[in-house]
């Protein structure tokens, strides 16, 4: 019975294993997915677990994405280049490193968006946050010719990103600002653990990203949270009647890339999509 599961902390909410163990059993493969909710302490002791044990495949989430990659062997140049990895395929004892997040987020905002009003023609998008996941989707947007604005209430994160990535695209448009100071534009993106973090947060204690004036200002909201499904700001979006993408979309779109990576098996995508949405 090969192994494989998902590295974060908290991890216990994740839907990851229904879709992934609902693609083995359709493949009948003898294989098994489960949860690694593994304190940052205790990271470099699990990742040799996971090479002696061992684990055929982890996906990577919160707060791993970026601090796992020191404990690899070898990362594609995708995932390098972003800076963060959520797939590791294990060779017999050899990790490599993955990121297929941000062909995830493409994916989620354009291949499910047909008829969503973004213009064609020099589309900008904020993006929220600067942790691993806003890396791979700034680069997936900037793969795509979209300007970007990422901001993060520790502004120097964000700067970080921007002269990065500027320079990796060639002077593209990314610029950086803080939460007090948003800029707006045609896509909104929320890329932080806000909603997992503070589950219960108060209405008048919610960011200003999510208020009915700021986000009626996009064309297209997405929150890469989902669970909620429903975040306050999909609700937002909802009330207004602006068009948005949840959270769900790009968990799919980055498991169903994680499957084929890990067992070169093309992925039963509608068992894995059938399965997820059994679950919101």
């Amino acid at each position: 019975m090969k192994r494989y599961g998902i590295l974060a902390n908290p991890a216990k909410h994740s839907l990851s294993p229904v879709m992934h163990n609902a693609a083995f059993k359709a493949l009948h493969m003898r294989a098994h997915y489960e949860i690694f909710e593994v304190p940052e302490n205790e990271l470099a002791k699990f990742m040799k677990f996971v090479r002696n044990e061992p684990i055929e495949g982890l996906s990577v989430s919160l707060p791993y994405k970026e601090k796992v990659m020191q404990y690899l062997d070898k990362i594609n140049k995708e995932a390098l280049k972003i800076g963060s990895v959520n797939t590791i395929v294990n060779s017999e004892g050899f990790l490599y490193g993955f990121n297929t997040d941000y062909l995830a987020s493409n994916k989620a905002l354009f291949i499910d968006m047909k008829g969503r009003h973004v213009p064609t023609k020099d589309p900008i998008a904020v993006v929220i946050g600067a942790g691993g996941a806003a890396r791979a989707v700034c680069y997936g947007l900037l793969k795509m010719g979209i300007h970007v604005w990422v901001a993060n209430r520790t502004k120097e994160k964000a700067d970080a990103i921007a002269i990065e990535f500027a320079e990796m695209f060639n002077e593209a448009e990314i610029h950086s600002n803080d939460l007090n100071d948003l800029k707006t534009g045609d896509i909104l993106i929320n890329t932080t653990s806000i909603w997992t973090k503070e589950p219960k947060i108060r209405i008048q204690n919610l960011p200003y990203f999510c208020s009915s004036e700021y986000v009626r200002k996009f064309k297209l909201v997405m929150d890469l949270c989902y669970n909620p499904l429903e975040t306050p700001l999909i609700k937002a979006a909802k009330r207004i009647g602006i068009e948005y993408v949840t959270g769900d979309k790009m968990l799919l779109y980055q498991a169903v890339d994680q499957f084929e990576l890990w067992t070169g098996k093309k992925p039963p995508v509608e068992v894995m999509r059938d399965a997820l949405e059994a679950e919101l």
